[in-house]
Parts: C-alpha cells; sequence; structure tokens
C-alpha cells in the first residue's frame, strides 16, 4: 500500500502540473485546465494525508513531494518537449538522493 499510495502521488503531481502547464498556454484552456489541475493536485493531497497514517510523516512528505517533484519535471520534459539540460538531470538526481538518505534515516526514526 505505502508503494503505490507513493508512487499514485507521483502519477497525480505530475498529472497537475502538465495540465497546468496546458492551461498556461492559452487564455480559453485556463480556467478549465486551473480547476482540472487542482482536482488532481487536491487527490495527490489526499493520498499524502492517507500515507501520514501508515508512516513517518517527514519521510512521506520528503518521499512524496521530491518524487513528485522530479516526476513532474520529467513529465513537462516529456510531454511539452521542454529541453532537459544536464543541469535539470543533475537537480534531479540530488533531489532523489536526497530521498535515498531520508529512506536510509527513516529506519531509526519514530
Amino acid at each position: 500500500m505505502i508503494i503505490a499510495g507513493i508512487v499514485g502521488f507521483y502519477v497525480l503531481y505530475a498529472a497537475a502540473f502538465c495540465i497546468f502547464k496546458r492551461g498556461s498556454m492559452s487564455k480559453k484552456a485556463w480556467l478549465p485546465c486551473f480547476i482540472i489541475g487542482n482536482v488532481f493536485g487536491s487527490a495527490g493531497t489526499a493520498v499524502l494525508m492517507l500515507l501520514y497514517r501508515v508512516m513517518n510523516p517527514n519521510l512521506a512528505m520528503g518521499l512524496t513531494l521530491g518524487g513528485g517533484f522530479v516526476a513532474a519535471q520529467f513529465a513537462v520534459a516529456l510531454i511539452y518537449k521542454s529541453k532537459l539540460t544536464w543541469m535539470k538531470i543533475v537537480g534531479a538526481f540530488i533531489v532523489a538522493t536526497g530521498m535515498f538518505l531520508l529512506v536510509i534515516g527513516g529506519r531509526y526514526c519514530t
């Protein structure tokens, strides 16, 4: 359940940001994309609240928000053909490294 919740958060978070990006591309699409993006974002927040029940909140927050950020960056880059520079990839690797350190340190958290 924990892994499914975390991956589900990544999908919802990335979807929300892709929808927000789409909404920023035209005035006509702005409001519908704003509403739909917030539905996905709110669902992600609900998943995060469920994860708080079954794991350390600091660990849940770090894994979901860090991974969600990385997922959103790559999703927007793939869907909207944004250029991924080496600096962006290094940044994503640094975030992933921080998430790994949280998991290692999470073993000792209560």
